[in-house]
């Protein structure tokens, strides 16, 4: 079996140019399609941003609720994918995770060890990613083989 294209997708990374360039790419070469979508660890403290103090249960509350919502937004966007990759007789193997996204990223990249790995930069202040570091950047860095952004 040959080595899938892995399309790498996040919260805050979503690019139908990565999509697309993943998809022909897998049809074009003849190889499975790995979709990985990350919900981000990260994505309710940007939410609610602020420090509840003497109500950590209510804090951890909306947090798990904003993140339920987006795990059901992954994989609304996700069908989408796996019906347009599946158009084109793309074999496709997709998860949803919640955690840092280069972190999820690499583990799934050292299981599947994908040709190549598809994904885009978030839209980020550059401040953030300068103080914060950039995560595609890490996955760059880590990754065993090239990684692509679109």
């Amino acid at each position: 079996m040959s080595a899938p294209v892995m399309l790498a997708l996040s919260t805050f990374r979503q690019s139908d140019k990565a999509v697309s360039r993943a998809v022909d790419r897998a049809a074009t070469e003849n190889r499975p399609l790995v979709i990985v979508y990350v919900v981000d660890v990260n994505l309710a403290r940007y939410f609610i941003g602020t420090d509840l103090g003497m109500y950590p249960e209510l804090q951890q509350r909306y947090e798990d609720d904003v993140l339920r919502e987006h795990g059901r937004i992954a994989a609304e966007r996700m069908e989408h994918i796996i019906r347009e990759a599946q158009d084109h007789g793309v074999e496709v193997r997709s998860a949803i995770h919640t955690g840092r996204f280069a972190k999820e990223c690499l583990r799934i990249a050292a299981e599947e060890r994908p040709s190549v790995i598809i994904t885009t930069r978030s839209n980020r202040p550059q401040w953030v990613k300068h103080f914060f570091g950039s995560p595609v950047d890490e996955l760059e860095e880590s990754a065993d083989g090239p990684v692509e952004e679109y």
